[in-house]
């Protein structure tokens, strides 16, 4: 008989990194633990199963042990599968607590999407939200840059999970903080899929309200892992009213409703420039796109935000505008923006 009993509640721990072979989640999340007891020699483990799938139950019983040999007094431990067939799996590719996961994209570069989601995010932490951000842009990640971090940023790493950095309140996850500042990316389509879901997994967000993922411009092979590997509940495009910004947008929508990701609104971003001095405003890039493109997609506009000195300089600074000055005229477009966010949320529940 083993002096000491097992410590069940590490044991519990540890068995959130035995995954599903297939549905790709811990069993723990799964409702699969049904019972963790203390024996004579170890430890007994019943696991609840919708069917007796003998090869599914010999892939888990191997991690479950790999995870028990690192934990004292389990010794020789019984893992006993149970049949449910009452027992489903919610197969939805979800983030446990996180509550709505949205993509901002764009169908170029250069268009603000960044500022937009940083100040946005920024938005939902001043409406007593709490959110994340993911930058999935793994060529060209500007957000971390954005919260004032540039190059590689030592994260906390704890049992193959990685925890964010977190900044006025957000948390956030880029691909910059893993290499130099000046180092290429040199990657394939599988390369970026793998790293989009250990991104969306292995991290430790917690619980959050939104999680906005950060979108590489275009169309390419990151939009599309993205679309396979979680549910997203829709997404926002940034666009600027000029008529070439609109084109390239356009065709993100396209890409979007293509893989069914419905698309909650757009943002004009850029609408109007306003005067430091004399508080005149300018159509500088036209006018009239977002509301054009809405109309267009049969989508509604969140809202358009104008571009002054202030919001130019927030994005050197390190600290969004919305964060920094809770009551300018920018910060107010962006509560706008959430508030429409949320009742067009609502509209798709």
């Amino acid at each position: 008989m083993s002096e000491s009993k097992p410590d069940i509640a590490k044991i519990q721990k540890e068995l959130l990194n035995v995954k599903h072979p297939e549905l790709k989640k811990d069993i723990v999340s799964l409702g699969m633990v049904s019972k963790i007891e203390p024996t004579d020699d170890g430890v007994s483990i019943v696991l609840k199963t919708p069917n007796s799938d003998r090869r599914m139950q010999i892939g888990m019983e191997a991690q479950i042990r790999q995870v028990l040999s690192k934990i004292e007094n389990t010794g020789k431990p019984k893992i006993k599968f149970e049949v449910d067939q009452n027992m489903k799996f919610d197969e939805g590719n979800r983030i446990r607590g996180v509550k709505k996961v949205i993509a901002i994209g764009s169908g170029k570069g250069g268009v603000g999407k960044s500022t937009v989601t940083s100040n946005l995010a920024a938005a939902c932490v001043n409406a007593g939200f709490k959110v994340g951000i993911m930058d999935a842009d793994i060529y060209g990640p500007s957000i971390g840059k954005m919260f004032g971090s540039s190059g590689r940023v030592p994260l906390k790493v704890e049992d193959d999970r990685i925890y964010p950095i977190e900044k006025g309140g957000i948390k956030i996850i880029s691909f910059s903080f893993l290499v130099n500042e000046d180092q290429p990316v040199v990657w394939r389509g599988p390369m970026l899929g793998k790293a989009v879901e250990q991104f969306l997994y292995d991290v430790v967000w917690g619980e959050l309200d939104f999680l906005f993922v950060d979108l590489p411009p275009g169309t390419g092979d990151v939009q599309l892992s993205l679309a396979q590997l979680i549910d997203l509940d829709g997404a926002i495009l940034v666009t600027t009213p000029q008529q070439v910004a609109l084109l390239d947008a356009n065709r993100a929508a396209a890409m979007l409703n293509q893989v069914k990701i419905p698309i909650l609104g757009i943002v004009e971003n850029m609408s109007e420039f306003v005067c430091p001095k004399c508080g005149h405003s300018s159509a500088i890039f036209s006018e009239g796109g977002g509301d054009k493109m809405a109309k267009g997609l049969g989508v509604p506009k969140l809202g358009g935000v104008p571009i002054n000195m202030e919001i130019m300089q927030s994005g050197e600074s390190g600290l969004p505008l919305v964060l920094k000055d809770k009551d300018s005229a920018i910060a107010k477009a962006y509560a706008n923006i959430l508030a429409n966010l949320q009742e067009e949320i609502k509209n798709w529940e």
